[in-house]
């Protein structure tokens, strides 16, 4: 054996999901958000959690070493626990930029579907119970509820490159956008605070506006950004808008789909306009990075035909489609921008 080469990542990458199972209990336990902007002994965190002694200072230590709390020692040498400024951020419901929603979804709903994941590979086909019935009209309360939950839970993940797409693209020469399959609203939202001018459209399937419409009224921009319902397949994409936006929307679906939609925005779209794609992107080697390369894996257990696309792939779609001078720019973490534009 090669005195060079470590078993260490075997180890890391086989009890990956020791660090994601802590993480989402701290969460259920809205841990974060009882102790924000304080700081706790460990008897008061017993009494926060409702645990015994063990466990608790068992939890903390994870916690701290997994960079999500903080310890510090006092006077006499007593730890003393507080929000790290990652969970303080991040994790505290009470703040605008939490995630502890989508937390929650990969806790509830796709941590036991990756159980699957074996099958899938095989079968080529999704798990039972994935995620293919929230693309489209949800038939049942329960299917309901599933869409509304899914849809929360991708506005804490978009925030950030929401944030960095207004300063990545220049808007300041197209009047509206219109969001196609827009989710919460995250993107049109943050467009719109730093675009005075712009008016934007979230549009999407019904029970999906209806959350866009709460977080949208909570940002008091009801006066420039609205929203249509729109099944994108099945019906025509409106016209009279000069940017469409996609965002996390082309790896749910097969390269062939793809193309499909994009033709179909390209003709909507105004001469002049630009489209905007927001996905985590494969290298063009498709040798990396692990993010998008293990949310591929995710899409072939959630969708029938969806998959993680480099900016090769997706560029070979925008032409395919008709838009010309197509560029990438990064966001935040994972996400980038890929643009196109029809002249």
């Amino acid at each position: 054996m090669d005195e060079q080469v470590s078993p260490e990542p075997i180890f890391q990458m086989a009890t990956a999901y020791w660090a994601s199972k802590t993480l989402m209990a701290a969460v259920e336990f809205e841990l974060f958000t009882k102790i924000s902007e304080r700081s706790v002994t460990l008897k008061e965190l017993q009494k926060v959690l409702g645990m015994e002694a063990r466990p608790t200072d068992v939890f903390a230590t994870a916690l701290v070493s997994l960079g999500i709390m903080n310890a510090t020692n006092d006077a006499n040498g007593h730890r003393i626990f507080s929000n790290s400024p990652l969970s303080d951020i991040f994790l505290d419901k009470n703040k605008p930029s939490y995630m502890g929603e989508i937390v929650t979804m990969f806790d509830k709903r796709l941590y036991n579907l990756w159980h699957m994941l074996p099958q899938s590979l095989l079968a080529n086909k999704p798990a039972r119970g994935s995620g293919e019935e929230l693309f489209g009209e949800a038939k049942s309360n329960q299917a309901a509820e599933q869409m509304r939950k899914f849809t929360h839970a991708m506005y804490g993940v978009s925030v950030g490159p929401g944030m960095a797409l207004t300063k990545a693209f220049d808007f300041s020469k197209y009047k509206n956008m219109i969001d196609i399959g827009g989710g919460s609203g995250v993107y049109a939202i943050q467009v719109a605070q730093a675009n005075p001018h712009l008016a934007a459209v979230v549009a999407d399937l019904s029970i999906v506006c209806s959350v866009a419409d709460n977080y949208i009224t909570r940002f008091n921009l009801q006066d420039r950004i609205e929203t249509k319902t729109l099944d994108f397949f099945k019906e025509e994409i409106p016209r009279g808008y000069d940017v469409a936006l996609l965002s996390h929307i082309l790896h749910d679906w097969s390269e062939k789909k793809d193309v499909v939609l994009l033709r179909k925005i390209f003709g909507s779209l105004e001469v002049g306009g630009a489209i905007i794609i927001s996905e985590w992107l494969l290298d063009d080697l498709k040798n990396g990075p692990v993010f998008p390369a293990l949310m591929s894996m995710n899409m072939i257990i959630e969708t029938e035909g969806g998959r993680n696309y480099s900016f090769k792939e997706i560029s070979g779609m925008l032409v395919a489609a008709g838009f010309n001078n197509i560029e990438k720019r990064p966001l935040l973490g994972p996400a980038s921008a890929v643009i196109g534009y029809k002249h």
